[in-house]
């Protein structure tokens, strides 16, 4: 009785049933062709005009080995959750300036994207520049303290500029991988918490 009912939740977890159809998320959700992306114009979400609820759980990639990433996403999968959030760290991205790394064993944002996708889970993707994740300096890199007069999250040109190439890369990278165009990406988000805290 307890592993047929565990067989069932797995089940369950790896189908839509909104539909009452047993489908991958991507199958329900492309099937007819892909129109639009995630949507929040009216009192539910919709993800290519049909109804979606997200249920989200986080996994910074840059937080574990590559090898764990598909053991994790297929248990947040059997879980029931359909989206993952994750946040790309800056300064672990780009540790000189100019310098990026999105290629290097769990640095790898594209393979990480590849991997959500081949586990059915869709993500919400928030690259900063600032993340916070209770992660050094918020995900800046250091090499921004160099500069006496640095303001982060402000107007200062040396900083836009910066946050604009690393923009630039980022953009770059996930552009084939929206949902628009086949992806798992439903959704970016810039900044974090920004103005969030008032003293």
């Amino acid at each position: 009785m307890k592993l047929s009912l565990v067989l069932c939740v797995v089940l369950v977890a790896f189908s839509v049933c909104s539909n009452g159809a047993e489908q991958t998320n991507y199958e329900y959700y492309t099937s007819g062709g892909i129109k639009s992306g995630l949507r929040a114009d009216s009192v539910d979400f919709t993800l290519n005009g049909k109804k979606i609820t997200l249920f989200s759980g986080s996994l910074h990639y840059f937080r574990l080995p590559k090898d764990y990433w598909k053991d994790r996403l297929l248990k947040y999968r059997a879980a029931g959750l359909n989206t993952i959030q994750t946040y790309s760290p800056w300064n672990l991205h780009e540790p000189i300036p100019g310098q990026f790394d999105f290629e290097t064993g769990f640095l790898n944002l594209v393979d990480f994207l590849k991997a959500c996708k081949e586990a059915d889970m869709f993500v919400v993707y928030r690259p900063g520049p600032y993340i916070c994740a209770e992660w050094e300096l918020g995900g800046y890199p250091a090499w921004f303290l160099r500069d006496p007069n640095m303001r982060f999250r402000s107007n200062y040109k040396p900083y836009l500029d910066a946050v604009g190439k690393y923009y630039s890369k980022v953009l770059s990278l996930i552009d084939d991988y929206q949902f628009q165009k086949g992806g798992p990406v439903i959704a970016f988000q810039f900044e974090n918490e920004f103005g969030g805290i008032h003293s």
